[in-house]
């Protein structure tokens, strides 16, 4: 009898499930909608609801053994608990997830944070296989990271290890979510993107963004502001120079550190185009000075969307044996 294992992705957006075989290969997938507004209850819910789907979907003669979730935030990865997802309703500050889900599948239940799952995954299967030492970084909604030492992924207290989107780049800066001011967080990510096109929108700079929106700012994305760049759209490329540059700073600070053999940047927003990626790598580079930068490579990451539930259920695999 063969053992599987199920991963979830707790999205603000989705709940990405997947179920995997002992060597990472996809045998199963879905994703449905988190609909984080309905609350906690409901949203566990629907997780337990697609772990059972998974269960049913394993081959004949084969078993699910444990599950993975993969969660966007501060959690204690010993008690299953988490302590604080930022870009969710409520925040979930002191939820016992892993416990309740345990509870609802009966299945063992390992928790992660959703970035060092991204990690897991692209280290394991993706980008960053083979490495010894290695950072990811994940750009969204948020900005996470990962590092991985001795062919490890690294998890210091916690399981907090990693954290590049709370590196101080703006001493002063725009208020971060963390509490701090300044991090790479909100003036990297795809909301910062967004806010500084808008900014410049409202002051009348001279850009194609306007005539793109069409008076309705609800409209500007990360992807719009990529498209007026590649368009010759001086006003976007700068937005995108801006954003890939504190994000560079902070991966300086981190190659400075941990002096990986290869960087994996992935996420939605790291798509959005040749201006952004070139920013933060050019920054980086030139900001290395401690580290034989020439030897380090950038590589975007390989395992795109599903990264995160892989990486999730690998991490079933991996705290189960």
């Amino acid at each position: 009898m063969s053992d599987y294992y199920a991963g979830v992705d707790l999205g603000g957006t989705n709940i990405k499930l997947a179920l995997i075989a002992v060597d990472g290969r996809v045998v199963a997938r879905e994703t449905v909608p988190t609909l984080a507004h309905e609350g906690q209850e409901a949203v566990l819910r629907r997780m337990a609801a697609g772990i059972a789907r998974l269960r049913q979907a394993a081959p004949v003669g084969g078993t699910v053994a444990a599950a993975g979730v993969g969660v966007p935030g501060d959690l204690d990865m010993a008690a299953g608990v988490v302590k604080d997802l930022p870009n969710l309703p409520g925040r979930w500050q002191g939820v016992p997830v892993g416990a309740l889900l345990r509870e609802a599948t009966g299945l063992p239940v390992a928790l992660i944070n959703d970035v060092r799952a991204f990690t897991l995954a692209e280290h394991a299967l993706g980008a960053a296989r083979g490495a010894e030492t290695a950072v990811c970084v994940a750009v969204g909604t948020g900005i996470g990271g990962g590092i991985v030492a001795h062919g490890r992924v690294h998890f210091g207290l916690g399981g907090a290890a990693g954290e590049l989107g709370h590196i101080i780049v703006q001493p002063d800066g725009p208020a971060c979510t963390c509490g701090n001011r300044g991090c790479a967080e909100p003036l990297a990510s795809g909301p910062a993107i967004v806010a500084e096109a808008m900014r410049r929108i409202v002051q009348g700079f001279a850009t194609d963004l306007t005539r793109l929106v069409g008076g309705d700012l609800s409209r500007l994305t990360p992807e719009l502001v990529a498209r007026a760049a590649a368009a010759g759209d001086a006003v976007a490329t700068d937005v995108l120079e801006r954003a890939g540059y504190f994000l560079g700073l902070a991966l300086a600070g981190v190659i400075a550190v941990v002096a990986p053999e290869v960087v994996v940047i992935g996420g939605g927003v790291a798509q959005a185009g040749d201006i952004y990626w070139r920013a933060i790598e050019e920054t980086a580079r030139r900001h290395s000075h401690v580290t034989d930068i020439a030897r380090i490579a950038f590589k975007p990451a390989a395992l795109g969307y599903e990264a995160g539930v892989i990486g999730a259920a690998l991490w079933a695999r991996t705290s189960s044996s």
